[in-house]
């Protein structure tokens, strides 16, 4: 499985106005991993996906999958290993039905049409969007879109999940409903979010960063009940331990 291995190696990158957004930034997650990404606003969290998805590159320092480093040459190969949900669906949701925007990722590979029609099947009955195949994505709630465009990260069926505040505009239900589905995933999981309750139910490891530099990488549970480093990152203990007698007692 080392082609599944995701490895930044002190990793640059710097905007045209010369802002310095990801500075020094090096890690390693293995198969099966769900790690999540936390910051306050500003921290480098969705530029440092964007590195990681081949939208943007590094100026110094390498990114790899495996054995293949993230460049304009490789595309091709990180972009059927890795597949990204975007913090807005609508980014994602592009063709008149849902079926479609399924289905235009696995086409756009030349697949045969009876294996494009299985993986779209199995990525809404996986998501549970079937019921949605021939509506209009823009007719669909938040919830409903959120789960489509997944579908459509599903059908490319990649090792690597990388997702950019999943949670966010959806409500408790749909919010919750989307917990247990990626929960049930066993793909690398890549997640940016400020939902730190997200985060302590589907991760069990979490990396801050803090003005574009690495400030912790440990067991999630450990790093979430640090009040401290938390507050000096912009950050709250999750609001489902902020209650917690044991919690109350962390550093």
């Amino acid at each position: 499985m080392s082609h599944h291995i995701i490895e930044a190696q002190n990793i640059y990158f710097n905007y045209p106005d010369g802002h310095n957004v990801i500075n020094g930034i090096s890690f390693k997650i293995l198969h099966g991993e769900s790690v999540g990404i936390i910051g306050s606003n500003g921290a480098g969290k969705s530029t440092l996906l964007m590195l990681l998805m081949g939208l943007i590159f590094t100026e110094k320092g390498n990114i790899s999958i495996g054995e293949v480093k993230i460049n304009k040459k490789n595309l091709n190969i990180i972009r059927q290993r890795m597949g990204m949900l975007f913090q807005d669906p609508d980014d994602q949701l592009f063709m008149p039905t849902v079926y479609e925007d399924v289905a235009f990722g696995p086409r756009n590979f030349n697949l045969d049409e009876d294996i494009v029609k299985k993986r779209v099947i199995e990525a809404l009955e996986k998501t549970g969007t079937f019921h949605l195949s021939d509506r209009s994505p823009c007719r669909l709630s938040s919830g409903e879109k959120r789960s489509a465009a997944l579908a459509s990260v599903l059908s490319m069926t990649p090792d690597i999940l990388i997702l950019d505040e999943p949670t966010s505009f959806l409500d408790p239900k749909s919010r919750r409903r989307l917990i247990n589905l990626l929960n049930t995933f066993k793909h690398t999981k890549i997640i940016t979010t400020h939902d730190l309750d997200m985060v302590y139910d589907l991760c069990e490891r979490t990396i801050i960063i803090k003005d574009g530099k690495l400030i912790a990488d440990d067991i999630s549970a450990n790093l979430l009940t640090n009040k401290k480093l938390l507050d000096s990152c912009g950050l709250e203990v999750p609001l489902s331990l902020q209650n917690c007698p044991v919690c109350k007692k962390a550093k």
